[in-house]
């Protein structure tokens, strides 16, 4: 799992020096709608029991926009941090929400992983700042609206009865029409792309990204349990810096360590992986 979601971020970060974002968000969801029709032609459109609006907000959340508005950050900004930036941001998120609209209360753990995630962050952005880094702040509102999104996804597929193969059946069905007139509209490089870069689009964005991370995920929930998932899930981070310095060769600053260090320990302690591990 750690691997497949790292993975995705280093090739994708690679990818895009290559392919427009639009070309990749219609990979990477184009392959999974039809790969996964049995799912959306069995239970229909809107699956019996289903909220059409919460539907409509998680293919909003996750669906095109997402890996178009990561595409496009991933232009100017590496891919080290990419996981401090948005998936780290997402307990952020979910937190803030929690906090104001389900009137949750917060442990100990929970407040000091969310105060390590924001340690994160301005690790990030003040040097940026300093060094009046452009590419770093015309990529940023790209990837924070990337994290908005799964941020909305997420507080939607909560209020839904999908299981995560559905969800991802559903939402990559729903993108599909967008893509298309958005394809018809500005235009592809698909057709002329040669057969090796076609075939590294769909394993890549198709397969990996668009089922792969799905499937892993639910495989690790179900033999390992959440606590322990959780803690892997917080070396996305950790994983996708490693793999950038050692396939594309961008070698992080020690604050970038530091900032990416932070954001798995933050986003562990969020998802209650140190007390859940203790209790096993």
């Amino acid at each position: 799992m750690l691997f497949v979601w790292a993975g995705w971020i280093v090739a994708t970060r690679d990818q895009v020096g290559q392919v427009s974002p639009l070309d990749i968000s219609i990979m990477r969801y184009g392959v999974p709608t039809v790969l996964l029709a049995p799912i959306w032609m069995r239970k229909g459109l809107v699956p019996q029991g289903e909220s059409l609006a919460v539907m409509l907000v998680m293919a909003a959340g996750w669906g095109g926009g997402f890996v178009f508005m990561t595409s496009k950050g991933l232009e100017t900004i590496p891919a080290a941090l990419f996981g401090p930036m948005v998936p780290a941001t997402l307990p952020l998120r979910g937190a803030i929400w929690d906090f104001f609209v389900e009137k949750a209360r917060f442990t100990g753990e929970r407040v000091a992983g969310l105060l390590l995630i924001a340690l994160s962050i301005g690790l990030i952005v003040g040097p940026a700042a300093a060094r009046g880094d452009q590419g770093f702040f015309q990529g940023a509102p790209y990837l924070l609206a990337a994290a908005a999104g799964w941020s909305a996804f997420t507080i939607a597929y909560r209020r839904s009865n999908l299981t995560g193969m559905e969800a991802t059946a559903y939402v990559c069905l729903y993108s599909a029409p967008f893509l298309a007139a958005a394809a018809f509209w500005f235009g592809t490089d698909l057709p002329g792309m040669s057969e090796n870069m076609i075939v590294w689009l769909i394993l890549v964005q198709g397969l990996l990204s668009g089922i792969g991370a799905v499937a892993s995920f639910g495989y690790a929930v179900r033999h390992l349990g959440i606590p322990r998932t959780s803690s892997f899930t917080s070396l996305v981070p950790m994983g996708a810096a490693l793999g950038a310095w050692a396939v594309l060769g961008e070698e992080p600053a020690p604050l970038d360590w530091a900032s990416v260090g932070c954001a798995c320990l933050g986003v562990a302690l969020v998802n209650g992986a140190a007390s859940g591990l203790l209790r096993r």
